[in-house]
């Protein structure tokens, strides 16, 4: 008896578990059906507007200097 109790809430548990990611995925299979037919999307994003200053630009290697002590050791 316990068997049947137990594929029944497995069974409730797999069919929520569909409906959600259905429910989840029915707007992206919509935009994927409209990029596969060559249509544009009913919704695009608009382009976000920022500001690039280039006056102190990110991430700038530098040429590592060998310490003296360093230099001698070779």
């Amino acid at each position: 008896m316990i068997a049947a109790i137990a594929t029944i809430a497995f069974l409730a548990a797999a069919w929520a578990a569909i409906v959600a990611i259905a429910g989840s995925l029915e707007g992206n299979l919509a935009r994927v059906n409209a990029a596969l037919s060559g249509e544009t999307p009913a919704f695009a994003p608009a382009p976000v507007a920022g500001r690039v200053s280039q006056r102190y630009p990110a991430g700038r290697s530098h040429r590592a200097r060998a310490r003296p002590a360093m230099r001698a050791a070779a």
